[in-house]
């Protein structure tokens, strides 16, 4: 189950940061870049990021993923995708990529980046379709890829999809 997350369920936000931490743990070593912003967040860091978050809960009600997206008049931005590394590769990262894109309005610009050496969440964004467009330079010898598709005009999207 996807459901939003309320920034102001301390609760939900705390379970959120735990699974934050593990995930992006998981990414500072695939990448060997330590000081990925998310690893730095605290409670009132997530409030005031100007996200909407999401999370996928599993049937015991426990936060097994979730994912953060801004959404501007011509595009929407993936800002954080995480797994609890203990359900890796069990279609969660897919469900909660498609989840968000149904907030986009048809013919909107989806974009999303990882670490480029983040060789599962690359594939990830390759298998639906996002296309590499950008690599920036973070640190010696890291680089962050930028991923953006356009939302087909015939697919379904925007509130009402929700």
């Amino acid at each position: 189950m996807i459901e939003p997350i309320d920034l102001n369920d301390m609760q939900r936000v705390l379970e959120m940061l735990s699974l934050q931490q593990k995930a992006y743990r998981i990414e500072a070593e695939l990448i060997g870049f330590e000081e990925i912003p998310p690893l730095f967040d605290s409670p009132q860091t997530l409030r005031d990021a100007g996200e909407t978050f999401f999370g996928a809960y599993s049937e015991e009600g426990r936060l097994i993923g979730a994912a953060s997206c801004k959404q501007g008049a011509k595009e929407l931005t993936i800002c954080r995708m995480m797994v609890d590394p203990d359900y890796f590769r069990q279609g969660i990262g897919g469900r909660l990529l498609k989840h968000v894109e149904q907030l986009a309005l048809p013919g909107m610009r989806l974009k999303v980046s990882t670490g480029t050496n983040n060789t599962p969440a690359y594939a990830l964004y390759i298998k639906h379709g996002y296309e590499p467009v950008q690599r920036q330079l973070v640190a010696p010898g890291i680089t962050l890829t930028e991923f953006q598709k356009i939302k087909p005009p015939d697919s379904p999207g925007g509130p009402q999809a929700l």
